[in-house]
């Protein structure tokens, strides 16, 4: 399979002077499976692109999977060109949220208050697909969904073809003990939650557990982490963390804070293989996601 990055931004675009060599799009992955299968994960603004080059190949089949329907995670969808071509199937995946399934989700976005086209004007084929912990098979290609932790449900994937493995976080806090300055709360309680958000951790590490390639939130740096505790977003020292304990042999490190320059983004880089040099560990290649890598498995 190949992995193409068409957006690597999080929270909202970046376009200007300052980022072009990482890119200011937001969340989009996309993945072309060795049997033809076109998976794309996430459609922030980067899906336009992906969306151009699909276009004169219509008709198609497209699997388009949702990590969460933040809007960073869904605003590009309106601007996907294949979803307005009669013939096209487009199978849109990804979590419900509460009172709201995905259409609906989805649809909210496209009414006239906000797009000059209402979902139901669409002229592909869209068939949505709530999602919750479980495992499904597209062609040659595996993808299961796991829970992670941020502020709404938000999914990881992890895609499998031919012996070989991506992991994509979506967006993702390690687990932490929310508790831990409370005076609420006696030791036991403290402890019982402590054990816990091991234990959540550990399914995280589980589930990424040898992956050839994991693509992982890391927002921010260590030194602006402790500010945004509670936002749903990595560090670098975390991710770093993460991909040593599963044992992966390649970690990305994606959704880049919207403040992020590219000079910046080079010295995360350079700090990044310092403290990996640091870890005393060997065999994890590091990569920073950038608009248009490719990634061969």
């Amino acid at each position: 399979m190949k992995i193409t990055f068409w957006g690597v931004r999080g929270s909202i675009p970046t376009p200007g002077p300052d980022t072009v060599r990482y890119g200011g799009n937001t969340s989009c992955i996309g993945l072309d499976g060795d049997d033809g299968t076109i998976l794309i994960f996430d459609s922030g603004t980067g899906i336009r692109l992906i969306g151009t080059k699909l276009a004169p190949l219509s008709p198609k089949e497209i699997h388009l999977f949702l990590t969460h329907t933040h809007w960073d995670h869904i605003h590009g969808f309106p601007f996907f060109v294949p979803a307005f071509i009669p013939n096209n199937v487009i199978n849109i995946y990804g979590p419900p949220h509460f009172d709201k399934g995905l259409k609906e989700i989805m649809s909210q976005q496209m009414v006239y208050s906000y797009f000059p086209v209402n979902a139901d004007e669409l002229q592909a084929k869209i068939q949505y697909r709530d999602l919750k912990e479980e495992t499904l098979i597209i062609g040659d290609i595996t993808i299961t969904s796991k829970l992670m932790n941020h502020p709404v449900t938000c999914f990881a994937y992890r895609v499998t073809e031919n012996g070989k493995s991506l992991v994509y976080t979506g967006d993702n806090e390690p687990y932490y003990n929310f508790l831990f300055n409370s005076s609420g709360i006696d030791e036991s309680e403290r402890t019982e939650i402590d054990m816990i958000v091991k234990e959540q951790n550990e399914r995280n590490v589980a589930f990424i557990k040898d992956a050839d390639v994991l693509i992982a939130d890391t927002q921010y740096t260590d030194e602006e982490y402790p500010s945004k505790i509670g936002w749903g977003h990595s560090a670098l020292s975390q991710t770093i963390q993460l991909g040593l304990l599963a044992d992966v042999k390649h970690l990305v490190f994606f959704h880049h804070d919207p403040a992020h320059t590219d000079d910046m983004m080079d010295s995360i880089y350079d700090h990044a293989l310092k403290e990996y040099a640091g870890s005393g560990h060997t065999g994890m290649k590091i990569s920073i996601a950038r608009e248009g890598m490719e990634i061969d498995l």
